[in-house]
């Protein structure tokens, strides 16, 4: 179930951006719609990111059903993240923020790291 923190909307963008606001949730969510992520691939992708903040940003999307949380195994306490079926429906909004940014980050200024590709 979605725990959004508000019910009242000004607009449709302002219920996707309920979900996805803040420095690190879209990254989060870019990152795992590749694949399966640890914390420490967080961590490594982002080092920037404070561990008690990742934490927080990961909890929300958890809250929010955006992604789940799988424990591999129980005795090493090997946990994973993964997008849920809800966050799956993100793709194309993540790809066309990604495409958006691609075709404009020499007119802000600005570089990416990693080349943008769509998610599949």
């Amino acid at each position: 179930m979605i725990t959004t923190r508000r019910k009242t909307f000004a607009c449709p963008v302002d219920v996707t951006l309920s979900l996805i606001h803040g420095k690190w949730k879209p990254m989060i969510l870019w990152l795992l719609s590749t694949r399966h992520r640890r914390f420490s691939d967080f961590q490594a992708a982002m080092p920037q990111v404070a561990h008690k903040v990742l934490s927080q940003q990961l909890r929300q999307l958890e809250a929010d059903g955006l992604i789940c949380r799988g424990v591999r195994d129980a005795h090493a306490q090997r946990v994973d993240y993964r997008l849920t079926g809800f966050g799956r429906s993100l793709r194309p909004a993540l790809n066309a923020l990604a495409t958006w940014g691609k075709d404009h980050h020499r007119a802000l200024g600005a570089e990416y790291g990693v080349p943008v590709a769509e998610i599949d």
